[in-house]
């Protein structure tokens, strides 16, 4: 394979759908170790096809195998890395599971790009190229999105479910397959119906992620008021604009690294509601993921989270979990006589001070 504008665009427009799509699940660099290797599975995973996909176009002719042999082994082999990495903690939802499945027939796209460009006549590699990414590229992703999102999303359901479940996303994928490929079996192929084809399966997969971020934002409010918070304060730390409107003001005051930590910190919120309403991360993960919010609330300082105690809920009456800051000694900073907050920002150590004033532990930050 020689590297040219063709094989360019082959790798880098698959390459740059699935970055979408990754940023838009707000996995982060969490579940990029679990993307890349979905990606290069998808690559690796051509391999497996090829005599499989040979025996068959042998017995049954070439028209059997397009719309028959070649979706059923593809979307296997392409799908079989992912109950694997489906036990990792790094993947606790279907959205991570959306993401990992679009990664491998990603992957899979990209080699099959390669294999046509090698084959094609001179002249003819870029429009070869700029056809399958615009259509086979994305009927691939979006199939695999799919079995990826219904593993992932029924793990935690009794082991019937789970597998009629996986095995019902897959003989989805693999009818949507091959209907594609009848389509450009067609005597008169439709390269317009081709290309809608292949980018509604792709925006499928693309909406399965979408569909994640209001869902991750109820769970979300619904940890924080168990956990005492105000309703103003869900709607602020569960994702909404309100949230995003504060930290635009923290940015302008105390800069871009606390701002980024402060969204790290309700990230961390997001991660542990998910955690919770899934079942899918235990209790020690839980508990390392509380210790990281802690870790994050204490490298904000004392007065970036007094101003975000006083700003980020709109109901100055409510309690929630802004209303107190535990303090050292056992003493509390609280704008007025409320029951201890519990919530994720309720706790923050500062320096005990002597009767004079003076600060007596030398090491506390603010």
């Amino acid at each position: 394979m020689t590297f040219d504008l063709a094989t360019l665009v082959a790798t880098a427009i698959p390459l740059c759908c699935l970055t979408a799509v990754w940023m838009l699940s707000r996995g982060g660099l969490r579940a990029l170790p679990l993307v890349v290797l979905a990606l290069a599975w998808g690559i690796g995973s051509t391999w497996v096809v090829v005599g499989f996909n040979d025996r068959w176009n042998h017995n049954y002719g070439f028209a059997s195998l397009v719309v028959i042999g070649a979706p059923i082994m593809e979307e296997i082999a392409k799908s079989s890395l992912l109950p694997l990495v489906a036990w990792s903690r790094r993947c606790s939802w279907f959205v991570d599971g959306a993401v990992l499945g679009l990664a491998a027939g990603t992957g899979f796209a990209i080699r099959e790009n390669w294999v046509y460009l090698s084959g094609s006549a001179p002249g003819d590699g870029f429009s070869v190229a700029l056809a399958r990414v615009t259509s086979t590229n994305l009927m691939h992703a979006g199939c695999t999105a799919i079995v990826g999102a219904a593993l992932v999303g029924t793990w935690s359901r009794g082991v019937l479910f789970r597998i009629g479940g996986t095995l019902a996303a897959l003989a989805c994928a693999m009818s949507l397959h091959s209907g594609f490929n009848r389509l450009t079996r067609q005597g008169h192929p439709n390269a317009l119906a081709i290309t809608l084809t292949g980018v509604a399966v792709f925006f499928v997969a693309a909406g399965i992620v979408a569909t994640g971020m209001p869902i991750s934002s109820r769970w979300a409010r619904l940890d924080l008021a168990r956990r005492g918070a105000s309703a103003s304060e869900q709607a602020a730390l569960a994702g909404g604009r309100q949230g995003v409107d504060v930290l635009d003001v923290f940015e302008t005051r105390y800069g871009g690294v606390a701002a980024e930590r402060a969204e790290q910190l309700i990230e961390l919120q997001r991660r542990i509601a998910i955690g919770r309403a899934t079942a899918r991360i235990d209790d020690a993960a839980l508990a390392e993921l509380e210790r990281s919010a802690d870790a994050h609330r204490r490298a904000l300082g004392l007065h970036a989270m007094m101003w975000l105690r006083s700003h980020l809920p709109v109901d100055p009456s409510s309690a929630g979990v802004w209303a107190t800051l535990a303090v050292a000694g056992g003493a509390e900073i609280s704008a007025e006589p409320v029951r201890e907050a519990s919530g994720m920002w309720a706790r923050f150590a500062i320096p005990e001070t002597d009767s004079t004033g003076s600060h007596t532990d030398a090491k506390a930050e603010d």
